[in-house]
């Protein structure tokens, strides 16, 4: 009867589709050892990689969603199908009754089948949207672990995710002590040349985060301007020793020599690979002998032209030069020297930043008097 060719037809598609859904795991499960194999093979002869880079062709939403509904409402139809065959000789009335009745169980297997594969889905793409977001903080430089909410395999793999993030937050704390202690050290061995300078750079750092933070930096910007203040003066290596160690009063000649170690500085630096990781240092390095009123060295900027860092080493450089002694001269004391900062506010120096720490240091100066 022409009713058993559309009872066919509904029947082919549901089979049609569990073969459909049967075949596209089964695919996927061959072709993942053909892709290695051909990775490889690329790999050995050509040296070259390749891979689909996060792209994503079909969503787990998608994949999830249609193959678990396709299970839960597959033996409701097929069921269904196989009844109305087997009815097919009884009254026409009872016919009606069935599928009244079929028809409000198919509904509501349907809806169950919905509910179900929404729900399997949503957990399944929780923990995955949760790493994704963490794997994003991760390249964007921020180590951070994600909480472990689940009770399944989910669980062992967030934590092992969490793992890997203290390995590598451990890896980044050494390394950051290794930078510091290279920034130190090369200070360090700088200051070594001239027993009255011993120190100098490390008391510069020091004075430069003290301003930094009565400016309102960000940690990280002071963490910066610490390594730039450190290596401030790093240009003085390519200047010689009978003029840098000199006890008397320089020369016009000797002193343009000295004016060159700022540059001096900015062209050791830039032979430091990655030149990226040096460039933040650049122009603390290069600016931290120009003045306010642009008749500084070595680009004669002026006002804020002149680099931030570069305003606020000059104040330190300055208090300290000024407060240490030297083989010609003693230090000055240091309500003279910030007597002079005050007075050169906007000439020599930026006004607010010397304003700032002469504030700080007159203030500190009185409460350690107190006590």
């Amino acid at each position: 009867p022409p009713f058993y060719i559309w009872l066919a037809c509904l029947g082919a598609v549901l089979l049609a589709s569990c073969h459909a859904m049967i075949e596209f795991f089964l695919t996927i499960a061959a072709i993942r050892p053909l892709i290695k194999e051909i990775r490889r093979q690329a790999l050995s002869r050509y040296g070259v990689d390749f891979s689909l880079e996060g792209h994503v062709f079909m969503a787990i939403r998608t994949k999830f969603l249609l193959s678990t509904m396709l299970i839960g409402t597959f033996p409701l139809f097929l069921f269904s199908l196989a009844v109305q065959i087997r009815l097919e000789g009884l009254s026409q009335i009872v016919a009606q009754q069935y599928w009244g009745w079929a028809g409000f169980i198919l509904l509501l297997g349907v809806g169950f089948a919905y509910i179900g594969a929404w729900l399997l889905t949503q957990d399944l793409q929780r923990p995955i949207r949760q790493l994704y977001r963490a794997m994003n903080e991760i390249k964007e430089g921020r180590l951070i672990q994600t909480s472990n909410l689940y009770s399944d395999e989910f669980s062992n793999l967030i934590a092992g995710f969490n793992m890997m993030v203290r390995g590598l937050q451990v890896r980044e704390e050494r390394n950051r002590k290794l930078l510091d202690s290279y920034f130190a050290a090369l200070a360090a061995a700088l200051d070594a040349r001239d027993p009255y300078t011993a120190g100098h750079s490390l008391r510069v750092a020091e004075y430069s985060v003290l301003l930094g933070r009565l400016a309102g930096l960000s940690e990280e910007q002071i963490d910066l301007l610490h390594k730039t203040a450190l290596l401030h003066d790093i240009g003085k290596i390519g200047v010689r020793d009978n003029i840098l160690l000199k006890e008397g009063k320089l020369t016009a000649e000797e002193f343009d020599q000295v004016k060159t170690h700022p540059a001096q500085g900015e062209n050791i630096l830039l032979q430091i690979e990655p030149a990226d990781a040096m460039a933040p240092y650049l122009e603390g390095v290069r600016s931290h002998h120009e003045r306010y009123d642009g008749c500084g060295y070595p680009d004669g900027l002026k006002g804020k032209e002149i680099p931030l860092f570069g305003r606020i080493i000059a104040v330190a450089d300055a208090y300290d030069a000024m407060t240490s002694d030297r083989p010609y001269r003693s230090g000055m004391k240091s309500v003279d020297a910030l007597n002079i900062l005050d007075a050169g506010r906007g000439t020599q120096w930026d006004p607010d930043y010397a304003g700032m720490f002469v504030k700080y240091m007159k203030a500190e100066k009185k409460v350690i008097t107190i006590r």
